[in-house]
């Protein structure tokens, strides 16, 4: 049976909660689909940025992780993440996906 894949959901975090992020994703191969990891630099509230070194640059490094799954399991999976890593560090946004596919 194929996963349903309709909604993107993206986390943007400190990049010292990866791990923790990740091994909460790992937990529930049954709502979490296929994702990827990228190394960005945030912008936002400069009070939001802790290092002299961010402050100077004026963005944060940050990780986003962006996960492909069934929109039934967001809130399932956030509930979880919340109850886990409550941070108000780490955001989410959550977009749909018209289609979902490989090019073989």
């Amino acid at each position: 049976m194929t996963k349903k894949l309709d909604v993107s959901l993206k986390l943007v975090l400190p990049a010292v909660l990866k791990e923790q992020i990740l091994d909460q994703l790992l937990k529930h191969p049954d709502w979490v689909g296929p994702f990827s990891l990228h190394r960005i630099e945030g912008h936002g509230d400069p009070e939001s940025i802790a290092s002299p070194a961010e402050q100077v640059r004026g963005s944060a490094s940050r990780v986003q992780i962006e996960i492909l799954m069934d929109a039934s399991h967001v809130s399932e999976l956030l509930q979880e993440l919340r109850a886990e890593l409550p941070s108000r560090e780490v955001l989410w946004w959550l977009t749909p996906v018209a289609e979902y596919g490989s090019l073989a």
